[in-house]
């Protein structure tokens, strides 16, 4: 199975597993130079018809929650990991056929159960700093690589409308690897700002993998996993900032 289609499921197995014992400190593989952020900077000029938005870091938020479950559940906790230092931009085309967007942001500040969203996503259990502190090198060094790829990018194209809804397909390039899959959204745009907001749940046996579990299985990781996202971003009334480049 491709690496880029067990990101997701393994990350927050492993967030979940955090507070028990972590395996041993293997010796981690000389990273290679680590690349810049992909098109860093770069927004495309808008054509005839499009109306560009850079991404506000300030308004956006990308959370992703894991439910614990079993007859042992309350030895564990329910977990959110949230993105932070989010950009990228957004093209609105009149017609939709040309819409597209990147968010991007750097796995090194990916911030483990942040009080916020803990309250956000009413979490009813407070891991302590260790655990979050294991959760964190556990994700660096033995899942994301992210000495090697330090960059996870989020591509949307291909945009339809349904009523209030759209959809796009989203493409994720972490790890080197990509997945691809049609997702649907909220969008409200004006001649000064546009919000994307949207939930959505992937099933880790949907995926064919098995649920992680310890505890002899009394603890367990629940089958969906909730991902919550809110992009917001600033219309651009010149010429962006790198085009052409």
């Amino acid at each position: 199975m491709r690496r880029a289609a067990c990101f997701l499921p393994w990350l927050f197995a492993l967030v979940l597993g955090a507070c028990q014992p972590q395996p041993a400190e293997r010796a981690a593989p000389e990273p290679a130079a680590a690349p810049a952020s992909p098109e860093s900077g770069y927004i495309p000029s808008p054509t005839a018809g499009q109306r560009a938005y850079r991404l506000d870091p300030a308004g956006s938020r990308l959370d992703v929650v894991v439910r614990r479950e079993g007859p042992l559940a309350r030895f564990g906790h329910d977990h959110v990991v949230s993105a932070r230092g989010l950009q990228g931009y957004l093209l609105l085309d009149d017609e939709g056929d040309e819409s597209q967007a990147v968010l991007r942001f750097l796995l090194q500040d990916l911030d483990i159960d942040p009080a916020d969203g803990r309250t956000r996503y009413d979490l009813d259990t407070q891991p302590d700093p260790e655990a979050i502190e294991g959760t964190r090198k556990n994700l660096m060094q033995h899942v994301l690589d992210a000495g090697q790829w330090p960059w996870a990018t989020i591509r949307l194209d291909d945009f339809s409308n349904q009523q209030e809804y759209y959809s796009a397909r989203v493409t994720i390039d972490i790890n080197g690897a990509q997945a691809a899959s049609r997702q649907p959204f909220r969008l409200v745009a004006s001649d000064s700002n546009a919000v994307a907001e949207g939930s959505l749940v992937i099933r880790q046996t949907d995926l064919g993998l098995e649920l992680f579990s310890a505890l002899g299985g009394g603890l367990r990781v629940a089958d969906p996993l909730e991902i919550h996202f809110r992009l917001e971003g600033t219309r651009l009334t010149g010429p962006p900032a790198g085009a052409g480049r």
